[in-house]
């Protein structure tokens, strides 16, 4: 696992559950994304909105079948793919008081793809919130491996810290006692730039003309940041194997040359390290392709390219 991509905005960013899933991963993803050269993908799926809450968290069948049908596609297109629970708002913000849903989630999810190939990856869950603390996350955390292990007992599993998984955060994250672990950290730095217009976020929507042009300044503090903290982390727990699952800069208002530039340098960065790295998305705001699947090649160029 080297260069992947996120698949979002589908099994993840749905709200309403009174009517069937309609948002599935189109048939002409799979062998674009292999051919364009990634190995792998993400795949984030809400999972909790999906559950019978009065039936021992029982997960709807027909949104597991669309998951599963997903997942395996992928892999049959010869991709690894790494699987998580995703937007489980009450677990990021309190994840000891949603501990118990969680932990059934992966129990189905886990005796549901039991089977699968060691090419299939799960992931505890997404960005932990900075509402809750690193003690709390980490226990939750740790239990959580321990119920997936009762199913899957050699599969890899990303675990990550608080604060939205953020790069500094791992400085407060106990990696579970574990033999088969990959830390994931995210980043969006500086967000002004990367998050400029985004309209879920209050304090971006309304920002505009941000600028990042690759100065060598520039570039010395992107790789300062990844470096100084992801290096440190791995060596301080005997190299364990990193993986920046999310980074991405919203097209909304951001220059197209500047994007350009930030991500060949956050990935290049990443690279000189020896970690995988999952850009943040496919074809949706931050994407390098729009619904129609055309694709933005200067973004790919700065992905794939030297």
């Amino acid at each position: 696992m080297k260069r992947g991509i996120n698949i979002g905005d589908h099994f993840e960013n749905t709200y309403d559950t009174t009517v069937p899933f309609e948002n599935p991963v189109k048939e002409w993803y799979y062998p674009l994304i292999k051919k364009l050269g990634f190995d792998h993908v993400r795949i984030p799926v809400r999972w909790s909105i999906w559950t019978d809450d009065d039936n021992d968290y029982k997960i709807n069948e027909e949104f597991m079948v669309e998951v599963e049908k997903t997942v395996k596609r992928f892999l049959d297109e010869g991709l690894e793919v790494i699987l998580n629970v995703h937007h489980f708002r009450e677990a990021m913000d309190k994840p000891r008081e949603n501990a118990e849903k969680l932990f059934a989630i992966w129990e189905q999810v886990g005796a549901r793809f039991a089977g699968y190939s060691d090419a299939l990856i799960f992931e505890v869950m997404n960005e932990p919130t900075w509402r809750t603390t690193a003690e709390e996350w980490n226990e939750v955390q740790a239990e959580a491996v321990e119920v997936i292990r009762k199913t899957n007992p050699t599969r890899r599993i990303e675990v990550c810290s608080v604060d939205y998984s953020g790069l500094v955060a791992l400085d407060r994250l106990e990696i579970p006692k574990d033999d088969n672990l990959i830390a994931t950290f995210h980043f969006y730095d500086p967000f002004p730039f990367t998050h400029q217009g985004a309209a879920w976020s209050p304090t971006m929507k309304d920002v505009s003309g941000i600028r990042w042009e690759g100065t060598p300044d520039d570039e010395e503090f992107i790789e300062a940041r990844i470096i100084a903290h992801a290096k440190n982390f791995s060596r301080t727990h005997g190299n364990i194997e990193m993986n920046l699952g999310e980074f991405g800069a919203y097209g909304k208002t951001a220059l197209l040359e500047d994007r350009v530039k930030w991500t060949r340098c956050v990935r290049k960065a990443c690279e000189k390290l020896g970690y995988s790295w999952t850009y943040w998305e496919f074809n949706r705001g931050f994407g390098i392709a729009d619904t129609e699947g055309n694709v933005n090649e200067a973004l790919v160029e700065a992905l794939l390219g030297e």
